[in-house]
């Protein structure tokens, strides 16, 4: 059962982005960090939320690429 918890750490894992860089989209980190929270307590470790987290960023960059923001 994933409980109030997933949603503040979310909140503090958005926020904490949104420190490095002060930009409204980097707020967005929000709803996956309600899918590593749940992936968390479904499997009970931390390895598939790394796995999620890292096929994440890999698309990401990806995107980024393929649309000609990063070089």
């Amino acid at each position: 059962q994933v409980g109030w918890a997933v949603p503040i750490t979310s909140l503090i894992f958005a926020l904490g982005h949104f420190a490095t860089e002060p930009s409204p989209a980097r707020l967005a980190v929000f709803f996956p960090s309600l899918v590593f929270g749940w992936l968390r307590a479904r499997s009970g470790g931390v390895g598939a939320a790394i796995a999620f987290h890292a096929a994440c960023n890999l698309f990401s960059a990806f995107l980024a690429r393929a649309y000609g923001l990063l070089p």
